[in-house]
């Protein structure tokens, strides 16, 4: 809510400008045919830059050569639904990792064949009993699940054992309290034991791979510690017969979504100020996203993804695989991984679609709030581009019909709320800083939503479709395809006609 009373310094802009690959900044400058698919298609639009994959893919194998070490790129399916992008990983130098008997369909629907998928999560009969009859590697979760894929195995008269890897939980000393919370997922490491004695009971029918873990975590600290409790185990494995060959650290793979550090660091930094009473709100009813004022200090935690990263995706896998191990007399983790013969197997999601997706919205109606805050009314609802809860501190690039008459400051809050008959319906619940308030028929482009944002929590809430999504490719001449009818081979097929 606006307030005057608050020094002048309050009203200076503060942006949070998105990095861009030259492709999508290419694409949103065609703004005659990003009309047009909106026009077609309906806002909101998810476009979608299959294409893209391969750089994303190319940074991680390169640091898997350049540390000698054999990896593989499990791509996490829960983070996309989209047809395009799934069809595309499928010839590209991946596996997937699928969470679900949908995503097992979809992907041998995409042409992924079982080999080159591993099975994560929560696992109901059907989805286990698909993943054994494809020899989906199954990455195993309690000691339960042990016995039921031996049930199931032995029921289904299959003529391999099952491929599995033992997700472990439950890392962590005094020293690392990320570590310590509990997890519902994966084995205790206090009953590694008792799994490999299960494991060693059921091996006519269960092949052991090696160990995994996923940690709630990107702190690079706590998964050196879980990679290298992991590396120990396998010589225990190795004693009792078993022959280990992968180490899977999961996922977290993080992504850079802001062209510049700086305005991450001031936005952050007045946003706190002004939880603090020290500038004007920069938030809808004063939304705090975890902060707190006790007496006249700030408490709680910023609960927000950091939208500058300097190490993201390939970086970060290059930080872990250069840290040196204590037990391992100061080696490397890669130098440890290459001289033991173990596989890296990893499972990036949005790292590996950074930059391969965007969501174009139509401004329905520009108006005042009853506070006074100026509001960008969109053709779309906030699910459209939410991760849960996570809020989407990225500027979005404004389409405008008509452009300034001069170059303006980008110095006017606005707000951008969705179309549902819901007050918390807001797309953004911080304040986007523009030069020029839109009208009526001009596009908003939300950056780099491939990731999660899209599809994790979208919803036809209230008969509101989610958004529909199209394959967009360049050759150098834009094209595109629906999403669900794009193949890797359309561009050699459109040659052909």
């Amino acid at each position: 809510m606006t307030d005057t009373k608050h020094p002048s310094h309050a009203s200076q802009a503060l942006l949070l400008r998105p990095a861009m690959h030259p492709t999508v900044a290419s694409f949103l400058a065609n703004k005659k045919f990003v009309n047009e698919l909106v026009n077609a298609f309906g806002s909101p639009l998810n476009v979608m830059f299959p294409q893209l994959l391969a750089g994303n893919i190319e940074s991680f194998t390169n640091t898997f050569a350049r540390h000698q070490v054999l990896g593989r790129i499990c791509f996490a399916h829960k983070s996309t639904r989209s047809d395009s992008l799934i069809k595309q990983l499928a010839v590209e130098n991946v596996s997937l990792d699928v969470a679900s008997v949908n995503e097992l369909k979809h992907a041998l629907g995409a042409g992924f064949n079982g080999k080159r998928l591993e099975a994560t999560g929560p696992k109901n009969v059907d989805f286990l009993c698909l993943c054994l009859q494809h020899e989906v590697v199954l990455n195993i979760d309690s000691l339960a699940e042990i016995d039921q894929i031996a049930t199931l195995a032995k029921r289904l008269k299959l003529d391999r054992p099952a491929r599995v890897l033992v997700r472990l939980s439950g890392f962590g000393d005094a020293t690392t309290a990320s570590l310590r919370k509990s997890s519902r997922f994966g084995i205790s490491l206090s009953d590694t034991d008792e799994a490999l004695q299960l494991l060693a009971q059921h091996k006519e029918l269960i092949t052991l791979l090696g160990f995994s873990f996923h940690l709630d975590t990107t702190s690079i600290e706590e998964r050196i510690q879980a990679i290298e409790t992991c590396i120990s185990l396998f010589d225990d494995a190795l004693n009792l017969g078993f022959t280990p060959q992968v180490l899977n650290i999961g996922g977290g793979f993080r992504v850079n979504y802001l062209a510049h550090e700086e305005d991450w660091s001031n936005y952050v930094a007045a946003l706190k100020e002004s939880v603090l009473g020290g500038r004007k709100p920069l938030t809808w009813q004063n939304t705090t996203f975890g902060l707190s004022v006790e007496g006249r200090a700030l408490k709680g935690n910023f609960n927000s993804y950091n939208f500058f990263e300097a190490s993201p995706g390939a970086k970060f896998l290059e930080e872990i695989l250069s840290q040196q191990l204590p037990s391992r007399d100061d080696a490397t983790v890669a130098e440890v991984l290459s001289s033991n013969m173990i596989e890296l197997w990893i499972e990036p999601g949005r790292a590996l679609l950074d930059q391969c997706g965007v969501t174009v919205a139509k401004v329905n109606s520009v108006r005042k709030a009853s506070g006074g805050e100026q509001l960008i009314s969109l053709n779309m609802k906030r699910s459209d581009i939410a991760f849960l809860d996570q809020e989407m501190f990225v500027d979005p690039v404004v389409l405008y019909k008509r452009k300034p008459a001069k170059k303006k400051p980008a110095d006017l809050p606005v707000f951008f709320a969705g179309n549902l008959c819901l007050e918390s319906d807001l797309i953004l619940r911080h304040a986007t800083f523009l030069n020029q308030i839109p009208q009526s028929g001009d596009l908003i482009a939300f950056i780099n939503t491939a990731g999660y944002a899209m599809d994790f929590s979208s919803s036809n809430a209230i008969m509101q479709p989610p958004a529909r999504k199209v394959a967009v490719v360049s050759r150098p001449r834009f094209s595109f395809v629906l999403d669900e009818q794009f193949s890797p081979l359309w561009r050699d097929r459109e040659e052909e006609l």
